[in-house]
């Protein structure tokens, strides 16, 4: 395997998952932005799309390295460049549109906040 690769993984549950590889030991796989393969058909237009949706469902932990055991992966393989680029720029979207929500948020309850504090000396 290549590290730092994009890789396939078919687990034994029946996930599919694309990781970027970060390390190969015996007996597991160190992976960072695993993200969980959904195919989703569509009847009307007769058609079957592809998505990917984060494996862990909390995005701090994304980047960390996660370890799978060997013993959980069905088959795996490297994907192609266009499987490789379409993941690398959906996962860079994602986190940026965190990143913004997360801003948002905290710009929210800093407004929150001043607000009780203007509001908090004016008891009568």
């Amino acid at each position: 395997m290549d590290h730092s690769e994009v890789y396939f993984l078919k687990m034994n549950n029946g996930d599919d998952l694309l990781v970027q590889l970060v390390g190969d030991e015996d007996d597991c796989l160190w992976v960072t932005q695993p993200y969980r393969v959904e195919l989703l058909p569509s009847v009307e237009a007769m058609t079957v799309t592809t998505s990917i949706m984060r494996w862990i469902p909390f995005e701090s932990l994304m980047d960390e390295k996660v370890r799978i055991s060997k013993t959980n992966i069905l088959t795996y393989l490297m994907v192609d460049d266009i499987v490789a680029n379409k993941y690398l720029t959906t996962i860079s979207e994602q986190a940026r549109e965190q990143r913004i929500k997360t801003r948002e948020r905290q710009r929210d309850l800093l407004k929150h906040y001043a607000a009780i504090a203007n509001t908090s000396g004016s008891f009568h």
